[in-house]
């Protein structure tokens, strides 16, 4: 009896270790929570809009004058064969008594032209009809400073500036493009009736073709078996190393100009893989005749004009 006693004991005790052992929790489960893996934001960074480019701000450099909405402009460039450091431009005086009013330089320090180099002049045209004169001052002071004198300024869209001769006895002259010319305009024969010297009959009093070396033919017989002698048909040409005479020129240079004569009615790419790059470069707009480039070399200028497509065709060399 007491045998059966111990034995339901003994398994009411088995029963509760069992009962109890069921009921407990494994304190080390826990739950594992999913961190999500964080996305790169990639960011966009939006693309700019390309801005306008004004190709005449950006190309016009040595500026004179105020560019305003109704200031009209002229080109100037040097061939004279020296630096010039300083320009005056005023209107031809009606009374000799006038002549030393210069007013002031336009450059005013702020640059110097070399030789083949060019300027830009804004400036008021008015009401007048008046021609205007041209004063330049060299770099080197020991030069004698030069004018040109009856220009009609209000005509011109280019005008160059140059010497016929070389040293003291050289006479300064100016050939010019109209806005409605295909030819070059020439001032020398005006300048020698003014000084009482004979003139080139060779040359057209009015015109000139559009060639810097045309004028080379009218340089002095002092100068001109010097130069016969010193150049060289092999020989490289240096715009900087004239003495302020476009006789200077060699063969090469009128072959390059002859070359880019041929480019004319084709693209100014094309001119540009034949001939080099120009020295510099700037646009006109016009309501009438539209965009009109011209292209600055040491010893010609290309003018050309871009249709609605936006091609660039070359118009002219001179």
């Amino acid at each position: 009896m007491f045998k059966k006693k111990y034995l339901a004991v003994a398994g009411l005790m088995a029963l509760a270790v069992v009962i109890s052992g069921c009921g407990k929790k494994n304190s080390g489960d826990s739950v594992v929570q999913a961190t999500p893996t964080p996305t790169q934001e990639t960011a966009v960074t939006a693309t700019p809009t390309p801005e306008l480019i004004n190709m005449e701000e950006t190309t016009e450099k040595n500026i004179m004058g105020e560019k305003t909405s109704t200031a009209s402009k002229v080109t100037i460039v040097n061939k004279t064969g020296l630096e010039v450091a300083a320009i005056y431009i005023r209107e031809t005086p009606s009374d000799d008594s006038e002549d030393d009013e210069w007013g002031d330089d336009l450059v005013n320090g702020m640059f110097t032209l070399k030789n083949g180099e060019n300027a830009v002049y804004y400036y008021e045209k008015g009401t007048s009809s008046a021609t205007y004169d041209i004063r330049i001052t060299y770099s080197d002071e020991e030069k004698n400073e030069c004018f040109f004198r009856k220009l009609p300024l209000k005509t011109m869209k280019q005008i160059t500036l140059r010497m016929d001769g070389s040293g003291d006895d050289a006479i300064p002259y100016a050939t010019y493009m109209t806005a409605s010319s295909t030819k070059e305009v020439s001032t020398l024969n005006d300048v020698k009736k003014r000084l009482g010297l004979s003139t080139d009959d060779s040359e057209d009093d009015s015109s000139v073709t559009p060639t810097p070396t045309d004028s080379d033919n009218s340089d002095s017989n002092s100068s001109s078996d010097s130069d016969s002698n010193n150049a060289s048909p092999t020989s490289t040409p240096s715009a900087d190393n004239n003495s302020g005479s476009d006789s200077d020129n060699t063969d090469p240079t009128n072959s390059t100009i002859q070359t880019a004569e041929g480019y004319i009615g084709m693209s100014i790419d094309d001119l540009e893989s034949a001939v080099g790059s120009a020295q510099s470069s700037e646009y006109d707009e016009d309501d009438t005749t539209g965009t009109t480039g011209y292209y600055y070399y040491p010893d010609f200028t290309v003018s050309t004009s871009v249709d609605e497509a936006g091609n660039e065709i070359v118009t002219g060399i001179w």
